[in-house]
């Protein structure tokens, strides 16, 4: 428990540090219960408005010296609110913190009364209390199995086939906008089910399998992932090409682009190669890169679609100490959609490509339709790709470009279930059909 209680401080002293988001940081670190870690990290931001408070009224970092603060939030966590408590250990920090039990428990009665509630879950923050919970989407890793097989597996294991997707528990339905995902009840764990293991099935929101389908390349084709990290797009990538043609993986940050080699190798893709090195350096006309028909970019963005990503309560607590709070989101949104223009426009520049998928994880204009109207004003030998080349039977389209709209997709979790999300083509103009 000491060492699951270290990691953890560990992960927010980065998480706090803006060096990646819980799940990135925990995924992609060498820790030995990824599960339980990535749920006490998640459970103390929830807390840490209320923990901060209970902590700085009891003085705790005052009376237990050396103590880091990612420390007592995790343990304060822990003894307060976790279901099994703080237990002793041989760690100092916790048989410190335990002889404040008594202080520290009085404090949280204090607050409850303060704030007028009974219940600690009411200490959480009510926007994070009320998130949509979204379905649990499974894509089927074609490389490795069918979705038949899939299907009979989770049939064999109590599960009910429906032709939609429905909360009650044990139920799983094929998606109807994309034949290889299927769909379980909200908050459906499968961490440990075999076929998540094997790499038989990925746990991916159905938002952020539009790209790969959007951009369709065929088995044998040249592609690049220009911001390719952790994976999960690359490998669907490999999945819809049967593992026929080739594929390069460009990430900057090389712990990430370890974590796409491991999950990548484990889906069973044969045809990725892993670069480390930014996009924005390659050469297009080098031998290899000149053959590129079709480039998949996801650049880092605002990350304002993703529903639940308690990385956002560090940021909001920040902004709301800062009194300059839109200009410095507004600055960074320019320098992003800055960021994501250029990677666009250096896709453009590859010879022999004939499509390139972009997309955000991002709800703001900003970042998605203004971004594709600069890049269409930059060049005269690319086009937006068609409603019928672009999930046509997809009813969420984009805000209006000069009368193509329908030409984009949007995703967002009231309307569609998924994270919000942003998704458009870019087609050569000499091979549209």
């Amino acid at each position: 428990m000491a060492s699951l209680h270290r990691d953890a401080a560990r992960v927010l002293d980065a998480v706090f540090a803006r060096k990646g988001t819980v799940k990135g940081l925990v995924l992609g670190g060498k820790y030995a219960n990824k599960k339980a870690l990535y749920a006490i990290v998640c459970e103390t931001l929830k807390y840490k408005d209320a923990l901060e408070e209970i902590i700085q009224r009891s003085q705790l970092l005052q009376n237990v010296k050396k103590l880091p603060k990612t420390m007592a939030l995790v343990l304060v966590f822990d003894l307060l609110f976790s279901r099994g408590g703080l237990r002793k250990t041989s760690c100092p920090h916790t048989r410190a913190v335990l002889n404040q039990k008594t202080r520290l428990k009085a404090e949280l009665a204090r607050l409850k009364i303060r704030r007028g509630i009974t219940r600690n879950k009411e200490l959480i923050p009510e926007s994070v209390r009320q998130l949509v919970a979204l379905p649990r989407y499974v894509r089927v890793n074609l490389l490795r199995t069918t979705v038949d097989k899939v299907l009979r597996h989770f049939a064999k294991d109590g599960y009910a086939l429906c032709s939609h997707a429905a909360a009650r528990a044990k139920t799983i339905c094929r998606d109807r906008h994309l034949s290889d995902l299927l769909v379980l009840p909200p908050n459906t764990d499968l961490h440990a089910h075999p076929l998540y293991l094997s790499g038989d099935i990925i746990l991916q929101d159905k938002a952020s399998c539009f790209p790969a389908h959007v951009l369709a390349p065929p088995p044998g084709a040249m592609a690049l992932d220009g911001c390719a990290a952790p994976g999960n797009k690359t490998s669907h990538l490999a999945s819809l090409m049967g593992n026929q043609g080739r594929i390069w993986a460009f990430d900057l940050d090389a712990r990430r682009l370890e974590l796409l080699q491991r999950m990548t190798s484990k889906a069973n893709c044969q045809i990725i190669t892993p670069v480390h090195q930014s996009f924005l350096e390659i050469d297009p006309t080098a031998k290899d890169y000149a053959r590129v028909e079709y480039i998949l970019l996801d650049p880092s963005c605002s990350g304002s679609g993703i529903v639940s990503r308690l990385d956002q309560l560090v940021e909001q607590a920040e902004q709301d100490d800062d009194a300059g709070k839109e200009t410095a989101s507004s600055d960074r949104l320019e320098q992003l959609a800055r960021f994501q223009l250029e990677c666009i426009q250096h896709a453009f520049k590859f010879p022999s490509v004939k499509r390139i998928s972009y997309s955000t994880c991002s709800i703001h204009r900003q970042e998605n339709e203004e971004v594709v109207r600069e890049a269409l004003l930059s060049t005269d030998q690319f086009e937006l790709a068609p409603r019928s080349h672009v999930l046509p039977d997809w009813t969420h389209r984009g805000e209006a470009i000069e009368d193509q709209a329908d030409a984009l997709i949007r995703a967002s979790p009231a309307s569609d279930h998924t994270n919000g999300f942003f998704v458009a083509c870019f087609q050569r103009r000499s091979t549209a059909k």
